[in-house]
This record gives structure tokens, C-alpha cells and sequence, in this order.
């Protein structure tokens, strides 16, 4: 379907396209505020809002060649549990931001982690990038600690001002892994 998005797999999950028939799932997530507040996105309040996102943001950048994000498919449910990936990077890029929304069902069970483990593989030995990175918010403490579990150190700290959600300013922190630095 989309030749530059190869299909991924892990112990517990297949990482696959995102498509409009994921719209359920996605917006059982994006509907939720515990979720959208660590993303630059305001809460979906409808399935048709849901199925906006799904064309503009992934669709959209699948059709353009662009490597994005995965729907997160849990093998043994075999339901769409979140999207991870790389935030839109060419396929010649020597770098890449990485991106990981789940669930909130399921978080608290090493998902996250190794959802990106997979995406690290991929992204050194398949995409050859030379360096991967990851903006969290200030308070996601979450996610600050798994990125430094898998090596990534803490680059810079900034304030960015969204502006699809309500303008707000976020003190947000820049972690990255070097391919010298990874050790798989």
C-alpha cells in the first residue's frame, strides 16, 4: 500500500499503516484529555473529527513517500491499542523525531518501551539514520524516564506555543539517541 512503510513487529504487537478503518480505536484514545495533553492536538470530540486527523496527518503523509507513524495493533486482541513512528521523515533523512501515543488502558506495561526499541532498529540499521530524537512535555515523566532507560540523554529544554491547542505555551524537553550510542 505505502511501499516506505514496512511493516514491524514485536514480542506483543505489529506495527502496521494507520487507515480510516482504525477510526474506533484511534478515537478511543483521542477523545480522551489524559491523553492530548502530552500533544500538540486538541481532544477529538466526534469519530468524524478522528477520521479528519487520520487523512490529514498520516494518510497525508504516506501518500507524499513521507515515513510516519503505525498503528500499534495488539496481537492478542487484535485491536488498534495506539500510533508510534517516526514524525514524517523523508526516506533519505539522517535524522528522525519519533512519536509514541497510546492507549491510556494500556499503559504501565513496558509497551512504550518496546514499541521503541522496534522503532530504534528500524530507524539505525533499515533507515540509517545517523541520530534519533524525542520532545516530551516538561511534566511527562513517563516518558522521560523510559527514553533514558534506552540511552537517549537529555539534549536542551524549550518552550513551544501551540497553536491547534488554544495557543498554550509548554516547557518541553529534547532527548536523543546517537547511533554510536545505541546498543543493539
Amino acid at each position: 500500500m505505502y511501499p516506505q512503510m514496512e511493516i514491524l513487529e514485536t514480542q506483543n504487537c505489529i506495527l502496521r499503516p494507520i487507515t480510516l478503518d482504525d477510526v474506533d480505536d484511534l478515537y478511543e484514545y483521542y477523545s480522551k484529555p489524559d491523553v492530548v495533553k502530552f500533544l500538540p492536538i486538541k481532544v477529538h470530540k466526534t469519530h468524524s473529527d478522528t477520521a479528519r486527523f487520520i487523512k490529514s496527518f498520516f494518510i497525508s503523509n504516506y501518500e507524499r513517500g513521507r515515513i510516519g507513524h503505525y498503528a500499534v495493533l495488539l496481537k492478542k486482541q487484535n485491536k488498534v491499542i495506539g500510533n508510534v513512528g517516526f514524525n514524517n521523515i523523508s526516506q533519505n533523512a539522517t535524522n528522525g523525531e519519533i512519536g509514541i501515543c497510546l492507549n491510556p488502558d494500556f499503559w504501565g506495561n513496558n509497551l512504550a518501551y518496546e514499541l521503541t526499541e522496534v522503532l530504534l532498529q528500524y530507524g539505525f540499521n533499515k533507515l540509517n539514520l545517523n541520530y534519533i530524537y524525542a520532545i516530551t512535555y516538561n511534566d511527562n515523566i513517563y516518558s522521560k524516564r523510559y527514553l533514558e532507560k534506552l540511552n537517549f540523554t537529555h539534549n536542551n529544554d524549550f518552550v513551544k506555543r501551540f497553536k491547534n491547542s488554544n495557543n498554550k505555551t509548554v516547557k518541553c524537553n529534547k532527548f536523543v539517541l546517537y547511533r554510536n550510542d545505541y546498543t543493539k
